[in-house]
């Protein structure tokens, strides 16, 4: 089984990068989502935008991050999944607030001739990559210096002098990692495949605790807002600070009686209609003002544990693929 970890900064387009590798590699690997509580908004992305990928498995591990506190039962789950699916691929797609040496350090103890660990690719975007790494230096510095590959998302309309300009900051970070200077979907095929053939050189993690430890995540369901209008006021209000550093939000909300599917990320936000009738939406940042977006939602959090790195629980020995640890989407009602 070989193992690609696709990370990058929170809204930086992971998800869609993960789909438009399985179309273009022709593979299908398995999927281990890293996301917390009850917000599987991911993994349903995924399984919705490949319909024709039927039997490919897309698993959830919810309950804390893979680099930190729940290192111990994320390792007993990829073993799990080595033992018991057996797959060519394995690709780990992490929140994106952890650290990226020490979740590749978690995984040395269990590699061996049949498990091996491809080289990281890193998605980011080329506008905010100054501002993420000067409000998060430390974490959102190690996930750039170990990288095997650092792609660019969001970047169809920048100036190529501009892509030119970032892709030198990043060497300055990282003097041996591949980087792609212009938008990932430019790539041929033959690049994609490569991917999934490059083995990994681990480095000597320090394991001590990242910014990420500063990040929330408030989860609500069934929102009902009166009017589409106000969907965009709350979205706006995001990003003038009303609820604190929201750094990213998405979800599926009712507004007026009309599904609406939000995201926002880089300071931007999109609003489209969605056929989905889940509710779910999930806001993540620092300093989150609870109170208020409850009073803006008219709602309670679905979690209200606002801490994503809580204490972590003793993994499960003999079922780690079992309860709400590590979960098929497809098997819930």
């Amino acid at each position: 089984m070989k193992i690609l970890i696709v990370s990058g900064f929170l809204g930086a387009g992971k998800t869609t990068f993960i789909k438009e590798l399985i179309r273009r590699s022709g593979v299908q690997p398995v999927i281990l989502e890293n996301e917390y509580g009850e917000n599987n908004l991911d993994a349903r992305a995924l399984e919705q935008s490949l319909p024709e990928q039927k039997d490919m498995k897309i698993l959830e591990f919810m309950e804390g991050c893979v680099c930190c506190t729940m290192k111990d039962s994320f390792v007993n789950s990829v073993l799990t999944i080595f033992s018991g699916l057996n797959p060519e691929y394995l690709v780990i797609e992490p929140t994106g607030v952890g650290r990226l040496s020490s979740i590749m350090e978690n995984l040395r103890p269990i590699l061996h001739d049949n498990i091996r660990l491809l080289q990281p690719v890193v998605v980011l975007s080329p506008r905010t990559y100054r501002a993420n790494l000067a409000e998060f230096p430390a974490l959102y510095g190690d996930q750039i210096a170990h990288a095997g590959t650092v792609v660019f998302s969001k970047c169809e309309q920048e100036d190529a002098a501009f892509l030119s300009d970032t892709a030198a900051c990043i060497r300055r970070l990282n003097p041996r990692g591949a980087i792609v200077s212009e938008h990932y979907r430019r790539m041929p095929d033959s690049w994609w495949r490569s991917l999934l053939d490059l083995p990994a050189e681990i480095p000597d993690a320090a394991l001590t605790p990242a910014e990420s430890e500063r990040f929330h995540q408030l989860s609500f369901h069934g929102v009902d807002l009166h009017h589409p209008a106000a969907l965009v006021t709350l979205l706006e209000d995001c990003l003038r600070g009303a609820f604190g550093n929201v750094v990213r939000a998405k979800g599926v909300l009712s507004a007026g009686g009309e599904m609406l599917r939000f995201d926002l990320a880089d300071r931007q936000y999109a609003v489209t209609g969605s056929p989905e009738d889940t509710n779910q939406v999930v806001f993540i940042g620092t300093e989150l003002d609870r109170d208020s977006l409850c009073r803006r939602l008219d709602a309670f959090p679905a979690d209200e544990n606002m801490d994503l790195f809580p204490p972590p629980r003793l993994p499960s020995q003999n079922k780690p693929l079992s309860g709400k640890r590590l979960r098929y989407p497809a098997d819930r009602a």
